[in-house]
């Protein structure tokens, strides 16, 4: 599966997972992104002391650090304080002497479970995208949550499959056990096949651009082009 223009993504660069998903207090948000900064005397210092930050803050709001996935990678730069115009055009090309001092950023996304025995649908690229309620493999990045569905199955939901094109490495998701006549990979849970009472949802498209497909909660398939409507997910 080719990549989707970045156009397309929820955010994009490389990212470490910390793995989401207990039931946090009443009063935690179902879903919040934190962004924080950080300062080091190195670059990895500075990353890490934003993704702390971003973390601090998620934990003040209630969320634990394994209901938070972090967006992308953390980005350092040196500080300001440490730049001198000296005729320069640009701050980066006028830094003098060593960088003894860092600054850094990180994104967190949190999200609470709505429902017990309900799984995160998370949507990675890489490779190519992937739609998925486990890990995502070595060399894929998280651009969002797609929503929650069931872990197994009760009223008014049907499986979602997770499938592959034979001979090819483009995963897509499917209502069909036999994949559509493609290759079989897992049943990812299972997915309201209407908005169920009372409860906040999401539609969820199957889309492609390029051959390629994936998944998003955009009627209009983020400008590419729509295959149809799978389900709903819990928001």
């Amino acid at each position: 599966m080719r990549a989707i223009p970045r156009a397309l993504g929820i955010v994009a660069a490389a990212g470490t997972m910390l793995l989401a998903a207990a039931i946090p207090a009443s009063a935690t948000p179902s879903q919040a992104n934190y962004t924080g900064d950080g300062f080091g005397s190195t670059s990895a210092q500075a990353k890490q002391s934003a993704l702390n930050d971003a973390l601090a803050q998620a934990r003040a709001a209630g969320f634990s650090s394994t209901q938070c996935l972090q967006v992308g990678t953390a980005q350092a730069w040196p500080n300001n304080n440490r730049l001198t115009a000296r005729g320069a055009k640009s701050a980066e090309s006028a830094v003098i002497g060593p960088v003894t001092s860092w600054e850094g950023s990180a994104q967190l996304q949190c999200a609470t479970q709505p429902a017990p025995g309900t799984v995160n649908l998370n949507r990675y690229n890489g490779p190519e995208h992937l739609s998925t309620t486990s890990a995502a493999p070595a060399g894929y990045y998280l651009e969002g949550s797609l929503g929650w569905i069931s872990g197994s199955q009760v009223a008014g939901t049907t499986p979602l499959y997770e499938c592959r094109a034979w001979g090819g490495t483009d995963t897509f998701s499917s209502l069909a056990s036999n994949c559509e006549g493609q290759q079989f990979v897992t049943t990812l849970g299972y997915l309201y096949t209407a908005p169920p009472a009372g409860v906040a949802t999401r539609v969820l498209r199957r889309c492609t651009v390029n051959g390629e497909h994936f998944d998003s909660n955009d009627l209009n398939c983020e400008g590419q082009n729509a295959e149809g409507v799978l389900g709903y997910t819990l928001d």
